[in-house]
């Protein structure tokens, strides 16, 4: 069995879990070198059906591509697989259930993939793979751990309220050459 029939597995059991849920569960290559993780959809990717293609995901490619990246040359992911949303319909931060929840399918789907490099965008994507600390404790940080090689930045939706963590944003994925 090849990798997209293995993620294909992974997928039917989520939608099974979530049938009345808008699901989104990745984009770019399963044999890329480099996986991103962020936290979870909005609702730009809950249309698209794709992780990071809304303002926070432009901004992001614009940022691989500024250093010599496509966005097909990674493997792109979330730990929540639908979007969480409050009583308004507007996004929210997942809980800690919600990332639990959803603990496995990411373990199974890095195994799969088997990156050189994971490329934790957030906070929460950092807690999801039971990373602990603050953002401004590990930012830029390469992390060991299990085995695998972590690379820890800002969400790009954080660089679009604090435009000043531009800079430390663009050198962290800067690294990702040097790392795989």
């Amino acid at each position: 069995m090849d990798k997209n029939q293995k993620l294909e597995l992974i997928w039917s059991a989520i939608r099974k879990a979530y049938p009345k849920r808008k699901l989104v569960f990745n984009d770019g290559d399963p044999d890329s070198q480099v996986m991103i993780i962020g936290e979870a959809p909005g609702q730009d990717e809950e249309r698209q059906g794709k992780p990071f293609v809304g303002r926070a995901g432009k901004l992001m490619t614009g940022t691989l591509e500024a250093l010599g990246w496509k966005r097909s040359d990674f493997y792109i992911s979330n730990i929540v697989k639908y979007r969480p949303s409050d009583e308004l319909g507007k996004n929210r931060t997942p809980t800690d259930d919600e990332i639990g929840k959803f603990r496995p399918a990411i373990e199974k789907e890095i195994a799969v993939v088997d990156p050189k490099l994971i490329v934790l965008v957030g906070r929460v994507a950092m807690a999801g793979m039971g990373l602990s600390g603050s953002m401004g404790e590990n930012r830029g940080r390469i992390i060991e751990k299990d085995g695998r090689k972590f690379l820890i930045t800002y969400h790009p939706a954080a660089i679009l309220r604090n435009i000043n963590w531009e800079p430390q944003f663009r050198e962290d994925l800067g690294k990702i050459r040097e790392l795989v």
